[in-house]
């Protein structure tokens, strides 16, 4: 490579300094703005879909939106609870206590799930539920919505499905709104892309050294 000789400054010449413009400050703050910015809706949308799928999967159960008020105050219209499955045996056996909220299936015929409250806790027979298995039948169990006034109807120790362990507020509309045109699945993966890429662009040009400034020359 050859090499560049510095010559000196003749006397009356003009001084001529060539170098690389320099980031300017509103630049720069507007970058650290937008990384803090992404990096946070980064955070918020894996956080909630920890909370929504993977923990709720994990203890064999799912995430729920609730459609109605009947448990207004504890949990409003488009919450989402993350239920935990459970057992017919566990309804029982301490597992289930009176006052946890847990989701259920009030009817055989209809897989419609309700999360309401338990009130009460039986070990006396119920009637005939329709399942073929009537191992638990002298286990059953009482609810209410927290916003109602009158008990569910008793139903056995089959009918409850899980145990809530807590709600993510609100979510669930936008959950709802993808899972109705059957577009969840896209949208996951076109934001999962979008956020990846965007990290990573960030990430490379965060670390990206400040150029040096080339040498002067007087000509």
């Amino acid at each position: 490579m050859p090499r560049t000789r510095r010559r000196a400054a003749r006397p009356g010449a003009p001084h001529v300094t060539c170098s690389r413009r320099r980031t300017h400050p509103w630049l720069r703050a507007t970058r650290c703005t937008a990384a803090a910015l992404l990096w946070t809706a980064v955070a918020a949308v894996v956080g909630v879909a920890v909370l929504v799928f993977v923990i709720p999967q994990a203890r064999a159960g799912s995430g729920l939106t609730i459609l109605s008020g009947s448990m207004r105050p504890a949990i409003d219209p488009g919450d989402v609870v993350a239920v935990r499955g459970i057992k017919p045996h566990q309804v029982c056996d301490g597992t289930v206590a009176v006052g946890d909220v847990v989701t259920f299936m009030p009817h055989t015929d209809d897989a419609a799930l309700v999360t309401h409250r338990v009130v009460a806790i039986h070990t006396d027979p119920v009637a005939p539920d329709g399942y073929a298995d009537r191992t638990y039948e002298s286990c059953a169990f009482t609810t209410r919505g927290d916003a109602n006034t009158v008990d569910d109807a008793t139903l056995p120790a089959r009918a409850m499905k899980g145990v809530v362990m807590y709600r993510v507020p609100k979510v669930g509309y936008a959950i709802n709104a993808i899972q109705t045109h059957g577009h969840l699945r896209q949208v996951a993966i076109g934001v999962s892309a979008a956020l990846g890429l965007a990290a990573v662009w960030f990430a490379v040009g965060w670390r990206r050294p400040e150029p040096e400034p080339e040498p002067e020359y007087y000509l």
